[in-house]
């Protein structure tokens, strides 16, 4: 780090380093003036030496208040990474993540957390937007009893973004073993306590409980209504509550025609709208398209917002089908529906892998009604949306195929950089710390871009970009 980048940060230390200048101004002015003075003149002993006591003060101040900016530096950064710290090098990512772009993920379910996990190394301005819709399950009798909403999707968000995932995820997800208290989670009840203490604003419960745990970011929930989901069947069945959806659309061997929303007209949650229109990338998906990813865009106010929003969006392709819900599905597929629903506008770029995958493992998917989801170039370029393929997939040690957290942020980063208008100075300052932290956590293999019929690198893009900022 330079001295440049020093004086860039965002500490406030600038202002402090100005003050003690002054103060020595002050004193060495002050200072001189009294030694050159031969004369018994008690006005001019009085007029310097007030001068003098001053600059002395003035620096004192100065240099407590410019220590206590960077000591709560350090103790915030303590606190999430509970390990020795270099100082220069904490200045300047405190200044990086806090300079960070604006980044709103929407959607639910396990999808969501490596998005979360990956996208935090790059900016602290994240919002995570989750849905809690009621499934009818006996956990939604709990929630009721609690007096707050399905905390599931708002949990694993938080354990996404927590600075210590792993002992988040074994406090977040435990269960008492013995007492009254025997079979219920922990997140259940701090979320019930938090929601207490707040007069019941499940929003607010939301967020303090993200402060006390030091979760980077922020997470909201779609709306704070207790709201279900609705589907029609495509033999016309109509089901309610996410928990019923995949069941009887295997037992009924009937696709899913369209979800709906009860009540149909839904207020979202304060803070939602705003983070949307403040967005500088937002990222839709992966998760369960029909009870994840959907009940959040069916709020008209949230997909209207999203479809004016300036912001690059990007919407992240499941990897595989999933059995009740996108049996037969292509990536197109996911595409039309989200548009058949709420309209065309609201995806620039869908997000693929091409990862290869060990045959064994794809067969146990197989097994169980999954497929890998095709990526059909030619069907998803009549969707209107470009394509973008990228390798971000691997199989976790039992056997699970998984989004690669770090892998498909790096992908999502390099399509925000790529969309930075360079001219623009604050975006040109972000795109480069992008640019840093991408060069860090260099992919082995590069994206491809599809757009209409031609196939661009991403390193063609960018020579493209600088050439026009020429």
């Amino acid at each position: 780090m330079n001295i440049i980048e020093w004086f860039g940060s965002n500490l406030k230390v600038k202002r402090w380093l100005f003050f003690i200048l002054a103060g020595v101004i002050m004193l060495s002015w002050g200072f001189s003036k009294l030694l050159q003075n031969d004369s018994v003149d008690v006005g001019y002993v009085i007029k310097y030496g007030a001068l003098t006591v001053f600059g002395v003060a003035l620096i004192v101040w100065a240099y407590i208040m410019s220590q206590k900016a960077l000591i709560q530096t350090i103790a915030e950064a303590t606190v999430k990474t509970n390990k020795n710290i270099n100082i220069k090098k904490l200045v300047y990512d405190k200044k990086a993540l806090d300079k960070g772009i604006k980044i709103v993920v929407v959607g639910g379910g396990s999808g969501l957390a490596p998005v979360l996990k990956g996208l935090k190394a790059y900016s602290e301005n994240i919002t995570a937007i989750v849905n809690t819709a009621m499934g009818g399950s006996v956990d939604d009798a709990l929630t009721n009893e609690l007096g707050i909403l399905p905390p599931n999707d708002v949990r694993q968000s938080i354990i996404a973004l927590s600075s210590s995932e792993e002992k988040m995820q074994n406090l977040m997800k435990y269960r008492f073993k013995v007492g009254k208290l025997k079979g219920q989670n922990f997140a259940n009840i701090l979320l019930a306590a938090m929601n207490d203490i707040c007069d019941n604003n499940f929003a607010k419960a939301i967020q303090d409980t993200s402060e006390v745990l030091s979760v980077t970011g922020k997470v909201l929930p779609v709306t704070l209504e207790r709201v279900k989901i609705g589907a029609v069947l495509k033999d016309g069945t109509r089901v309610i509550g996410d928990d019923n959806i995949t069941d009887k659309v295997i037992e009924r061997k009937s696709g899913i025609e369209k979800i709906y929303m009860q009540p149909a007209v839904i207020e979202p949650c304060p803070g939602v709208i705003k983070s949307i229109k403040e967005a500088d990338l937002i990222v839709i998906g992966p998760g369960s398209l029909y009870t994840g990813i959907l009940p959040d865009l069916l709020l008209k106010e949230v997909s209207d917002n999203i479809r004016g929003s300036k912001a690059l969006k990007i919407f992240v392709s499941n990897i595989m089908t999933e059995p009740g819900q996108t049996d037969g599905y292509k990536v197109s597929d996911l595409v039309n529906s989200i548009h058949e629903h709420v309209g065309k506008g609201i995806i620039d770029i869908v997000l693929a892998s091409d990862s290869v995958i060990m045959p064994e493992y794809v067969r146990r998917y197989n097994e169980e009604g999954q497929e890998i989801l095709e990526i059909d170039k030619s069907e998803i370029k009549d969707t209107g949306v470009k394509l973008c393929i990228d390798d971000f997939v691997y199989t976790d040690e039992q056997g699970f195929i998984r989004h690669d957290p770090k892998k498909l942020s790096a992908a999502i980063m390099t399509l925000a950089y790529n969309n930075m208008d360079m001219k623009h100075s604050k975006e040109a300052y972000e795109a480069h710390k992008i640019k840093a932290k991408l060069e860090k956590n260099k992919k082995k293999k590069k994206s491809i871009l599809f757009q209409d019929t031609k196939i661009i690198s991403s390193s063609k893009i960018k020579k493209e970009s600088s050439s026009k900022d020429k």
